[in-house]
């Protein structure tokens, strides 16, 4: 059997060490230490900054938005910071919110010209798929979007991830029966408890902009683990934080926190 491939006419042998290449290449040991600036400890406390801005600005304004607009503002925060992110959707880009500016679709007729936004189409467990296997390379941070009905075709994937001690960040949106005309099919009834089921995963619903500010740095700050951050459609107050009210939103990267003492 020929080792040359019969449509690129590369051998084997070739192949395996233009990977061998491209693996030095992006080695992101290598990167951090080469640019210091970008390394996860530099972009948390960045985003530590511009969480403390965006909580002021959304407390000035009495802001009521959905909690997928407060991720979207989130998103916008760390894109930046994080070259090594790369967003996506399962044909619901306008409606999960995770796009920003400076966001670039990889497009299959310009793969040249790169990207760091994926439409991966109705295509739940391929985005997932796809998503795993840029962690497991190294050098990116995915995260991917879609309704959290509709993450149960995306299931097995997100289970691999944390099986395996992987951290994609999944975004879900449309998080309760309020989700407009569809009715019945984007309904989601069990998924929370199902997801929180499952070891390994972090499952996290922020309440507000503020806590969902948090849930997006607590993502970050996982190395072994997925995390899933569940959105609503529909606009939502600030919760009223500091002394004599509710307790500050950072208790988010508890995992679970005391919002207020019942005496």
């Amino acid at each position: 059997m020929s080792n040359v491939d019969p449509k690129t006419k590369v051998t084997a042998a070739q192949t395996r060490k233009n990977i061998a290449a491209y693996q030095a290449l992006t080695n992101m040991p290598d990167y951090k230490a080469n640019n210091p600036a970008h390394s996860r400890e530099a972009a948390e406390a960045a985003y530590q900054t511009l969480i403390a801005a965006e909580r002021k600005a959304v407390i000035d304004k009495a802001e009521v938005i959905a909690t997928r607009k407060s991720s979207q503002n989130s998103i916008q925060a760390l894109a930046p910071i994080l070259p090594e992110f790369v967003g996506g959707s399962a044909d619901l880009a306008p409606s999960n919110l995770t796009t920003w500016k400076g966001s670039k679709s990889v497009r299959p007729e310009a793969m040249a010209e790169g990207g760091n936004y994926m439409h991966y189409g109705v295509r739940e467990f391929g985005m997932a798929v796809v998503m795993n296997g840029l962690v497991l390379h190294g050098g990116f941070r995915p995260f991917g979007g879609t309704f959290l009905m509709f993450s149960e075709y995306a299931r097995n994937a997100i289970r691999m991830a944390a099986l395996m001690k992987i951290n994609p960040i999944y975004v879900f949106t449309h998080d309760s029966v309020g989700v407009g005309e569809d009715g019945p099919t984007h309904q989601p009834i069990e998924h929370l408890a199902s997801y929180r089921a499952i070891p390994n995963l972090a499952l996290v619903r922020p309440a507000d902009a503020n806590e969902t500010a948090y849930a997006w740095l607590g993502a970050l700050k996982h190395t072994a683990q997925p995390t899933g951050i569940v959105l609503s459609r529909q606009d939502l107050p600030i919760v009223e934080r500091g002394e004599g009210a509710y307790a500050p939103a950072e208790g988010v990267l508890k995992g679970a926190y005391v919002l207020k003492d019942a005496s």
